[in-house]
C-alpha cells in the first residue's frame, strides 16, 4: 500500500474516533443538563470529561439553587406577614386586577373563591371599592378613605378604613396596596354613645323641669296654702325618688359593663331563696288586686350564682310585670332545671308586646309603652340590667310575648361551678 493511501486512511480513522468521542461527550452533556434540569445531582464521574465546562456548570447551579432559596424564603414571610395581619390586604397590577389577598380580606368581604386573577368589581362586586381603586392609580399618591359595604351574609353594614398606596417603578405605577380596617365596632360604640348621651338627657329633662317650675311657684308664692304646698312637695319627693332610682341604675348599669361589681357566688337552694324573696312581693301585689303564684318543683339542684345579684334580676322582672298588669290578672314566678340550664321565668297577662319590639327589650332605655313606663317610676334600664347580670354568670336571657296575651321573660343560669369576674 503506498504512503499516501496509509496517511489517508490513518487520517480517516483519526477523524472518526474524535468524532466518536466527542459525540459521546456531547451526549453526556445532554445527559447532564437534563439530570440539573431534573434537580438532580450528578456524581463526580459526570464532571470528568471538562472541567472547565463542570466549574461554570456548578456556578449555575449553586446561583439557580440559591435564587430558588431566596424565593421560597421571601414568598414564606410574605406569606406569614399576610396571615398574621387582621387587617384586609389587596395588592393589584398595573391592569388594576387582583394579584394578591390575605384571609382575613377574604372573611372581610365574605368571599367563598379566590379572587386572584380576576377584576375588583367582578370580585369584590363592590362599587365603592372600584372607585377607590381608581382614583389611587389616578392621584399616584397615597389614600386614606372611609368607605361602608353591605355584608351579604346579613345585610349589616360595615364601616372599613382603607389606606390606599400606589406602587412605583421607575416613575410608572405598576400596581398599588390597599389595607383594609375593619371599624364597624368602633361607630357602633359611638352611635351608642351618642344615643346614651341623648336618652339621658331626656330622662332627666323632665323632673328637673318639674323641680324648676314648682321651686318657682313655692318662691312667687310664699304664703300658699298648706295644702298646695303639700300636694307639690309630694309631686316633687315622687320625681326625686325617680331621679334616685335612675342614677342607681345608671351606676349599676355601668358597673357591670365594666366588670367591676363584686360577685360572691354561693351555693344556692332556689325553693328556699324563692320563699324568702316572695314574702315580701306577696302583699304588694295583692294590694294592687294582682293573683301571684310560685312554681317551683322541690329537690332541685342548687344554683352556684351571687344572691344579691339573683335579687335583682328577679326585682326587675316582678317590677315590670307589676306595671303592666292590670288589676284582676296574674303574675307567675318559675323555676326548672332545662338540660344544663337553670331556668327563671316570670309571666304576666298584660298587654303584651308587639313583635318588632319584642328584640329590642333589653335595650337600655327602650319602652314599647314610653308614658306608661315613666307614669310607673321605671327608669328604662331594668332588663338591660338583667342581661348584664345574667351574661357575667355566662347565663341566657329570652323574651315570649303575644298581644293581649302578656309576656314571659325567662333567664337561664348555668348548672355548674361559676368563677367570680372579680378574681379574673
Amino acid at each position: 500500500m503506498s504512503t499516501p493511501v496509509i496517511a489517508l486512511s490513518l487520517a480517516l480513522l483519526i477523524s472518526v474516533i474524535f468524532g466518536l468521542r466527542l459525540w459521546g461527550r456531547v451526549r453526556e452533556t445532554e445527559s447532564l443538563l437534563r439530570s440539573l434540569a431534573r434537580g438532580e445531582e450528578p456524581g463526580p464521574r459526570a464532571w470528568s470529561f471538562s472541567p472547565e465546562l463542570a466549574a461554570l456548570l456548578e456556578d449555575s447551579v449553586r446561583q439557580e439553587e440559591s435564587a430558588r432559596r431566596l424565593e421560597s424564603q421571601s414568598a414564606f414571610n410574605l406569606q406569614a406577614v399576610l396571615s398574621s395581619m387582621s387587617e384586609g390586604v389587596m395588592v393589584t397590577d398595573a391592569d388594576q386586577s387582583v394579584r394578591v389577598v390575605n384571609d382575613a380580606f377574604r372573611k372581610l368581604f365574605d368571599l367563598t373563591f379566590d379572587p386572584v386573577g380576576g377584576s375588583v368589581i367582578s370580585s369584590l362586586r363592590e362599587t365603592v371599592v372600584e372607585e377607590l381603586v381608581r382614583q389611587t392609580f389616578a392621584e399616584g399618591q397615597q389614600l386614606l378613605r372611609e368607605i361602608t359595604i353591605q355584608s351579604p351574609g346579613d345585610s349589616a353594614t360595615k364601616y372599613l378604613e382603607v389606606s390606599a398606596m400606589p406602587l412605583t417603578t421607575d416613575g410608572q405605577i405598576t400596581g398599588a396596596v390597599f389595607v383594609f380596617h375593619d371599624i364597624t365596632q368602633i361607630r357602633q360604640l359611638e352611635t351608642l354613645r351618642r344615643d346614651f348621651v341623648s336618652n339621658v338627657s331626656h330622662e332627666l329633662r323632665t323632673p328637673l323641669s318639674i323641680f324648676h317650675g314648682y321651686v318657682e311657684n313655692l318662691l312667687e308664692d310664699p304664703v300658699m296654702p298648706k295644702a298646695e304646698r303639700r300636694e307639690i312637695y309630694e309631686i316633687m319627693a315622687k320625681h326625686s325618688r325617680r331621679l334616685n332610682a335612675l342614677l342607681e341604675d345608671l351606676l349599676t348599669l355601668a358597673r357591670l359593663e365594666s366588670r367591676r361589681l363584686e360577685f360572691e357566688p354561693v351555693a344556692i337552694d332556689i325553693e328556699g331563696f324563692l320563699e324568702e324573696f316572695t314574702r315580701d312581693w306577696r302583699p304588694r301585689l295583692s294590694e294592687q288586686g294582682l293573683a301571684f303564684r310560685v312554681d317551683c318543683e322541690p329537690g332541685m339542684p342548687p344554683l352556684v350564682a351571687d344572691a344579691l345579684r339573683l335579687e335583682q334580676v328577679l326585682t326587675n322582672l316582678l317590677s315590670n310585670a307589676e306595671k303592666f298588669t292590670s288589676a284582676g290578672g296574674e303574675i307567675v314566678l318559675r323555676a326548672r332545671p332545662v338540660d344544663q340550664l337553670m331556668e327563671l321565668s316570670v309571666r304576666d297577662d298584660g298587654p303584651g308586646i308587639p313583635s318588632q319590639d319584642l328584640p329590642h327589650i333589653f335595650e337600655r332605655f327602650y319602652r314599647v309603652e314610653k308614658a306608661r313606663g315613666r307614669e310607673k317610676g321605671g327608669t328604662g334600664l331594668g332588663l338591660s340590667i338583667v342581661k348584664h347580670i345574667v351574661a357575667l354568670h355566662g347565663g341566657t336571657v329570652d323574651a315570649r310575648s303575644q298581644l293581649g296575651r302578656g309576656t314571659t321573660i325567662v333567664v337561664g343560669f348555668p348548672l355548674r361551678p361559676f368563677i367570680s369576674p372579680a378574681s379574673d
